[in-house]
C-alpha cells in the first residue's frame, strides 16, 4: 500500500516522473524530476573530477561475443535484452564494464598511468521480473554511476580507501547519515563464482582491511558475491525502516584476465593490473526515490526543483518580482514566478502544498526597500534578507 511518503505517489503528485503501461518498468523523467537528477549529475562531476577520473561515454549497444567473453552471458543473460542488426547479434548493455575495458585497451598503458579512473554515468537495462518492479527503487532501465578503477596490487587498500571517503563525502552533501556498509563474500558452492581460491582471498581481505583501517564495523555476508568477486557495498536507510543498497565496491580478477589487458612495468615487464568496480549513488533512479522517501518536499536545497517561488501581493509588484526571478534564474536556480491576482493567502496555502523549496513574497515595501521576504519551508518565521544578499548567498 502506498502512503504520501511512498516516492511513486510524491512522482505523480508533483510531476516529477512517469511511468506507462507502454513501458512497464522504464521511468519516464519529466522536467521537475530533471531537475533533481541533474542536479546530483552535476555535483557528481565535479567530485570526480576533483579525485582525477576520465569520464567516457560508452555506447548502449553492443555485439553480443563481447558480453558472452566477459562472461556476462554465462551469469547474467535471463536478465539482458538482446537485437539482432544484419544476421550479428548484440546486447543492450546491463552494466558498463566491457565499455571501460575496450577503452583501456585500446592503447598500450604504463605503469605511470596507473591508477587509471574511469567513470561513467552509463545509461542500462535489466530485464528484471515484473513482480519485483518497485518505481524507481527497481526499474528496468536506469543510470549508474560507473567507475573502473585500473591499478597495481600495492594500490589496491589506497584505492579502496578513496572509493569509500569519497563516498562519505557524497552521502554527506546529499545529507544522508543512516547507512552503512556489508561485505559479500563467496559462499561453499564455489563453483559458481569466477577465479581462483587465492585470488578471492586477497581481494576479500583487501576489503575487509579497508573496514578495519576506517575503523568500520565489518558484517558480512556470505554467498553474496557476485560471480567475478567480493563486494562491499552500502545500504541506506529510507524513511520506512528498509535499508536498498547503492554504492559499491568490488574487486575483479576475472575481466582482465578474460580480455587480457596489461600495462608495462618499470622494466618494460607485461603486467595484469587489478580493476576495482565501484559506484556511488549507484542506480541514480534508487537514489533519488531514497531521497524523495526521506526528504519529501524538504529536499536539500542544492538540488530541489524549485528552490524559490515567487508571489506578489498585487499588480504594481510585478516589475520587482520579475527583477527578483530573473536575478536568481541567472545564477541558475530553479524559480516559479506567481503573478496572478489570486489572494495573497491562497499564494501562500499553494506553497504549503507544492513542492517548493522556499516562498518569496514581494509587497510595497519590499520594492521600495529592496528587500525579499523568504519563507523557507520548515525553518521557521519569514525573514527580510537584501536582493543582493539573497544572489550572493544562493
Amino acid at each position: 500500500m502506498m502512503n504520501e511518503f511512498d516516492h511513486r505517489v510524491l512522482g505523480e503528485k508533483y510531476n516529477l516522473f512517469s511511468f506507462f503501461k507502454e513501458g512497464p518498468g522504464l521511468p519516464f523523467w519529466l522536467e521537475r524530476g530533471l531537475r533533481i537528477k541533474n542536479a546530483l549529475i552535476d555535483y557528481w562531476r565535479v567530485v570526480h573530477k576533483e579525485n582525477d577520473y576520465e569520464e567516457i561515454q560508452s555506447p548502449i549497444l553492443l555485439d553480443k561475443e563481447l558480453w558472452k567473453k566477459s562472461g556476462h552471458c554465462d551469469y547474467f543473460e535471463e536478465n539482458m535484452y538482446f537485437s539482432s542488426i544484419e544476421k550479428r547479434d548484440f546486447a543492450i548493455k546491463p552494466m558498463s564494464c566491457p565499455g571501460a575495458i575496450l577503452v583501456f585497451n585500446q592503447k598500450k598503458r604504463s605503469y605511470a598511468e596507473l591508477p587509471l579512473r574511469i567513470a561513467e554515468l552509463g545509461h542500462v537495462h535489466r530485464n528484471e521480473n515484473s513482480g519485483s518492479l518497485h518505481g524507481l527503487m527497481r526499474a528496468r532501465s536506469f543510470m549508474q554511476d560507473d567507475a573502473h578503477i585500473f591499478c597495481r596490487r600495492e594500490q589496491l587498500l589506497s584505492e579502496v580507501k578513496k572509493i569509500m571517503q569519497l563516498i562519505f563525502k557524497i552521502m554527506h552533501h546529499c545529507e544522508l547519515s543512516d547507512y552503512h556498509f556489508e561485505l559479500s563474500l563467496r559462499g561453499v558452492a564455489k563453483k559458481e563464482y569466477l577465479g581462483k581460491d587465492d585470488e578471492w582471498s586477497l581481494a576479500e581481505n583487501v576489503l575487509e582491511q579497508a573496514l578495519v583501517d576506517l575503523k568500520l564495523p565489518v558484517k558480512k555476508n556470505l554467498g553474496e558475491a557476485k560471480f567475478y568477486g567480493p563486494s562491499l557495498d552500502l545500504h541506506i536507510k529510507d524513511i520506512h525502516g528498509r535499508f536498498w543498497q547503492c554504492s559499491t565496491i568490488q574487486l575483479d580478477f576475472n575481466l582482465p584476465a578474460r580480455f587480457e589487458i596489461c600495462y608495462f612495468d618499470e622494466n618494460g615487464q607485461r603486467q595484469v593490473p587489478f580493476m576495482l568496480h565501484r559506484a556511488i549513488y549507484g542506480s541514480l533512479e534508487r537514489f533519488i526515490g531514497i531521497l524523495l522517501e526521506n526528504f519529501g518536499k524538504e529536499l536539500p536545497f542544492w538540488m530541489h526543483p524549485v528552490q524559490y517561488k515567487i508571489v506578489s501581493v498585487s499588480e504594481r509588484i510585478n516589475d520587482y518580482a520579475v527583477e527578483v526571478g530573473n536575478s536568481l534564474k541567472m545564477k541558475g536556480l530553479h524559480v516559479d514566478l506567481d503573478l496572478s491576482d489570486r489572494p495573497l493567502k491562497e499564494k501562500i496555502k499553494r506553497f504549503h502544498e507544492d513542492f517548493i523549496h522556499s516562498l518569496i513574497i514581494l509587497g510595497e515595501d519590499e520594492k521600495a526597500r529592496r528587500l525579499i521576504s523568504v519563507k523557507r519551508r520548515g525553518r521557521g518565521p519569514q525573514e527580510a534578507v537584501s536582493l543582493e544578499n539573497l544572489v550572493r548567498e544562493s
